[in-house]
């Protein structure tokens, strides 16, 4: 292949860099910091030698999310919800859905851990028992409930 039609500027998908840099730090709970420190010791321990391409590629990116995380306590202040805080909803046909609030990079959408920058959790930030929230989500928009907040260790 010509010269021409490279770019070696670009980095490969599995170059030393698998993230790019962050212009900021990211809050974490402190289980998500276990969580991750715990995925990485593990796929250390796995391979000593060095892990497949995609556990290396994957141990790079957890070794580069673990750099850029700052630890933030979960809270919910007089019972409003807050980063790292459970929301329990309702919607308007008696479905009951928890939510965890957590920084970007302990998602889990089948744990219902959600980050708090997202749409849905913008939607439940501030909230309490009793209030109502229109979470915007990708099959559509619900009006929810409020039922509970609680810190997850309560």
């Amino acid at each position: 292949m010509s010269k021409a039609f490279t770019n070696e500027d670009t980095p490969t998908p599995d170059d030393a860099d698998a993230l790019p840099p962050r212009e900021r730090q990211m809050p974490i709970t402190p289980a998500g910091l276990v969580r991750l420190q715990r995925e990485l010791a593990d796929l250390r321990r796995m391979n000593p030698s060095g892990p497949g391409e995609v556990g290396a590629r994957r141990a790079r990116v957890l070794a580069q999310v673990l750099e850029s995380v700052y630890v933030v306590e979960p809270s919910a202040p007089e019972g409003r919800a807050a980063f790292g805080a459970r929301v329990i909803v309702e919607d308007d046909e008696g479905e009951i859905t928890a939510y965890e609030l957590v920084g970007p990079d302990e998602v889990d959408l089948p744990a219902r851990r959600i980050s708090s920058a997202s749409p849905v959790g913008q939607a439940l930030l501030g909230k309490r028992a009793g209030d109502r929230a229109v979470l915007r989500r990708p099959k559509g928009a619900v009006e929810v409930t409020v039922r509970s907040v609680t810190r997850p260790d309560e």
